[in-house]
């Protein structure tokens, strides 16, 4: 059972009702396991800060038996990143 989970500084209120199922079907594809077994837990509102600023950011992370390390490490945190940039505004860099 792959679980991803965020914790971010965003405020709930900004996280789009899409997030979860967006994620899910992101890693489905990318991972080429079955939705029905993912767990997206997102944890909004956290009092974070990256480089000494609150600028929005977020700590990820994935975890799964299989399908996990070297290249498909790079090849997630990209597709992550991106959506987290489109979804939350949240810089790659952070």
């Amino acid at each position: 059972m792959p679980i991803f989970t965020l914790h971010t500084n965003v405020c709930q209120t900004a996280v789009p009702p899409t997030l979860k199922s967006d994620l899910c079907q992101l890693l489905e594809n990318a991972m080429g396991l079955p939705a029905k077994i993912f767990v997206i837990n997102i944890h909004t509102n956290q009092q974070m800060t990256f480089g000494n600023t609150s600028d929005p950011c977020a700590v990820c992370s994935l975890t799964s038996i299989g399908n996990i390390g070297g290249t498909h490490n790079e090849k997630y945190s990209k597709l992550l990143c991106e959506i987290l940039n489109k979804e939350l505004k949240i810089s790659p860099e952070r």
